[in-house]
């Protein structure tokens, strides 16, 4: 299918491009509580006056997944978006839902992460409708819910209900101004430690057992340690960090209970059953020197490292066509973060993530995205599913 005129399309259609991120914005999607259907109306409306076909799909009320499909057969190219945003917090200089114009970039919460990539794929979903019958396979462009908070109610729920299938796919959420291919991903372990003492008064602790000083002794024993693994040219080193510690409210109580909450990271090749075995030793050996305390140690997530050979085609293609544009070429690294790409991958479907923007801008006050540099990535992303439905490289 041609594609000489791409640039020109694109071009003349920057103050649309513009207008759906400005939409896309100002409907409010912080998460909690989502509130998707706001944007999923966006969406649908732009979708039904480009003529592209579109099917939405809720778990539970206003948690809105639209799955947007063009041509037909295989190979099935997927995009994955996001709508749901984190909440705007502090610091703003501008209203975070009233997007403003400062200098060819435009300011908002969702800017970036994940609003402007969904507004330049669907200007390229409208692109690609106008040639669908040309098209040699599926391209299918998602706008999930619910990625800020596990995806339960958005790619997960898609991937296990809803039978979305694909063979290629993209996820453009990790952004490094179209400089970096994410072909993996760290393992995530969040968990709670807790522990269970004897509530009492401040003036007399003999009469407590308190269950503070467990859980700082636990938190001392693993401060220094992480998880083992080889030096990596994609990834940084395995991390840990304390995001969060509760115990008591006043000084003149001892405390019954005390919990913290903590984050692990770490490389594909290392066994994740074999890290959390270790903090669980951790934690028996601390309670086994706290006489009174009983301790609990619980999984909230745990998401297993994943990575895509550096010359899959996927990331060949990406780099191909990104130089092409743009002039310089990505290099392929790994992620500390997690996206939706892991999900993906874990049911057998290459996933890279690919982006724009600025690096670090994301979940910041002032998040913001470059306008020019948005309808360039919506370039780079259709001549990479064009080509990617052709079976090249």
């Amino acid at each position: 299918m041609p594609t000489t005129d791409l640039r020109s399309f694109i071009d003349a259609r920057q103050a649309d491009l513009r207008q759906c991120l400005v939409d896309l914005i100002r409907a409010r999607t912080a998460n909690p509580p989502g509130d998707e259907y706001r944007a999923a109306k966006v969406v649908t409306d732009f979708c039904d006056r480009s003529g592209i076909p579109w099917k939405t799909y809720e778990k539970a009320p206003g948690r809105t997944n639209v799955v947007m499909r063009l041509g037909g057969g295989r190979p099935r190219v997927l995009v994955a978006c996001h709508l749901d945003t984190v909440p705007a917090g502090d610091g703003w200089e501008t209203d975070p839902f009233e997007p403003v114009e400062i200098a060819g970039r435009l300011v908002g919460r969702g800017a970036k992460d994940n609003k402007g990539p969904l507004a330049a794929m669907m200007l390229a979903a409208r692109y690609l409708r106008e040639h669908a019958a040309a098209l040699p396979g599926e391209f299918i462009l998602v706008a999930a819910a619910d990625e800020e908070a596990g995806s339960e109610l958005g790619m997960k729920y898609l991937l296990t209900d809803c039978g979305l299938e694909a063979d290629l796919a993209i996820i453009p959420d990790a952004g490094y101004g179209m400089r970096i291919i994410d072909v993996g991903e760290k393992g995530l372990l969040h968990f709670r430690v807790k522990a269970i003492g004897r509530q009492a008064h401040g003036s007399t602790p003999e009469r407590g057992v308190n269950a503070a000083w467990p859980v700082i002794d636990f938190l001392n024993r693993i401060r220094a340690w992480r998880p083992a693994a080889a030096p990596s040219d994609l990834f940084s080193p395995p991390t840990l960090n304390l995001g969060a510690i509760h115990a008591g409210s006043v000084p003149n109580m001892v405390p019954g209970q005390c919990e913290a909450m903590l984050d692990i990271r770490y490389l594909p090749g290392t066994d994740g059953e074999a890290v959390i075995e270790h903090l669980r030793r951790a934690m028996r050996e601390v309670e086994g020197g706290a006489p009174g305390v009983r301790m609990e140690l619980e999984i909230l997530s745990h998401q297993p490292p994943t990575l895509v050979p550096q010359d899959h085609p996927l990331a060949a293609e990406l780099a191909r066509r990104a130089e092409e544009v743009t002039g310089v070429r990505p290099v392929a690294k790994g992620e500390s973060g997690a996206t939706v790409a892991k999900f993906l991958i874990l049911r057998g479907i290459p996933t890279v993530g690919f982006s724009c923007g600025p690096d670090g801008a994301d979940h910041r006050a002032g998040e913001y995205i470059d306008l020019a540099e948005l309808a360039r990535f919506a370039e780079v992303m259709t001549r990479v599913v064009i080509d990617l439905l052709k079976g090249k490289p």
